[in-house]
């Protein structure tokens, strides 16, 4: 029976931070981007035009809710997903991470049930754990994620403060929620009173364009939305959104409290790359490359891992989900790969509790075209070495 438990997070976000920039290394582990995706002429052409235009406002004291242009902005693009938003429903934060930390901190004190999809981002149930909370599991059954009538039974039972969801291209499974079951997800969470966090930052890596939010079916009572610009443009901007519903004036006085306002510089360089109409061309751009590098990590790990892997199909973005044929020790594995200087994110980071079989979330960005193929290859090797503690059964 799935019930509510406390728990000590397996992973850090600090140790996969430092563990990004070290040099030397094929990468497969870090959640970014390759450098030579970023669109740096764009970037630089709107830094300049934010310099020339707003002078030294942009290094002075802002609106604590963010740049006012740039909201509406963002207002525009919600819109145009279907969500009924308004530039005064929402404000800017410092990257998607601060905007889930805040959301906790205002709806959750220690000792409360906290739903959240498992697998899920390792600093997702960092931060969970650090408020004390107890975790009520929602399993990821494959990539249309979760079991809705599961769903609806747990909250029911169980009836949690809030409910952590990555709805599109989730973190670390690239589930993503059928456009289908969105509004009925969203209607169970109102029934039972259970607030959801919607997390959006890799919607817009989708394949095909990001679909609706959840969001665009609800009226603020139910759903709080945040997102950012870290994984589609830049991480190094530190620019995302929040749009906190019914609960905005505590969320938005929360923020404050932690760092007065966001990055005026970044937010205005981004305001300027957008409304050059630099975003769109560039999105597609990366949603091609992603696809190659999806296509050339899966025919891969096809031929190179232990027969019986499976990768989860997913409609975008750059990282795979990959499930062993059986229970390994990763942690030798992650031994090994390193000896030969590769890499990668063992799966139970992503679980508050071991997982049954092993998985590995890859990176297929950061890399060279030729080192993710040589990563791969000599994870493969690695894990064709090991013997698997328990066989797929």
């Amino acid at each position: 029976m799935t019930e509510p438990f406390t728990f000590f997070p397996p992973g850090r976000l600090i140790d996969f931070m430092r563990q990004a920039g070290e040099p030397g290394l094929v990468n497969l582990a870090a959640g970014v981007p390759g450098l030579e995706s970023l669109p740096c002429e764009a970037l630089q052409s709107a830094l300049g035009r934010a310099f020339a235009e707003e002078g030294p406002t942009m290094f002075a004291y802002h609106h604590p809710e963010g740049d006012h242009l740039l909201r509406e902005l963002l207002a525009d693009r919600l819109r145009s997903r279907g969500a009924g938003t308004s530039w005064r429903d929402l404000f800017t934060i410092t990257g998607c991470q601060q905007g889930l930390q805040l959301l906790l901190d205002v709806l959750v004190q220690p000792g409360d049930i906290v739903a959240c999809e498992v697998p899920a981002y390792y600093a997702l149930l960092e931060l969970i754990a650090e408020r004390k909370a107890r975790i009520l599991p929602m399993p990821v059954h494959g990539p249309e994620g979760f079991d809705l009538d599961e769903v609806d039974t747990l909250l029911s039972q169980w009836h949690p403060k809030c409910l952590f969801v990555c709805t599109t291209l989730s973190n670390p499974s690239g589930a993503t929620i059928p456009q289908a079951n969105r509004e009925r997800l969203v209607d169970i969470c109102r029934k039972h009173g259970v607030r959801i966090i919607e997390d959006d930052i890799y919607a817009e890596l989708v394949d095909g364009g990001a679909p609706k939010p959840l969001i665009a079916f609800d009226d603020g009572s139910t759903v709080s939305y945040v997102s950012s610009f870290s994984k589609s443009v830049s991480p190094g901007l530190r620019a995302g959104v929040c749009v906190p519903g019914k609960i905005y004036e505590e969320v938005a006085v929360r923020k404050v409290q932690q760092d007065m306002h966001s990055s005026v510089v970044s937010e205005v360089a981004l305001r300027c790359f957008i409304e050059d109409g630099s975003l769109d061309p560039h999105l597609a751009r990366l949603r091609d490359r992603n696809r190659r590098r999806r296509a050339v990590a899966i025919e891969t790990i096809q031929r190179s891992f232990p027969p019986g892997t499976h990768v989860w199909p997913q409609p975008g973005g750059y990282m795979v989900w990959v499930e062993l044929p059986g229970l390994f020790d990763l942690e030798k594995a992650r031994s090994s790969a390193h000896d030969e200087h590769v890499v990668f994110a063992a799966g139970t980071v992503f679980f508050p509790t071991p997982p049954d079989r092993s998985y590995l979330r890859l990176n297929c960005a950061k890399a060279s075209e030729d080192e993710l193929i040589q990563g791969l290859e000599v994870l493969g090797r690695v894990l064709q070495g090991l013997t698997p503690v328990r066989s797929k059964g």
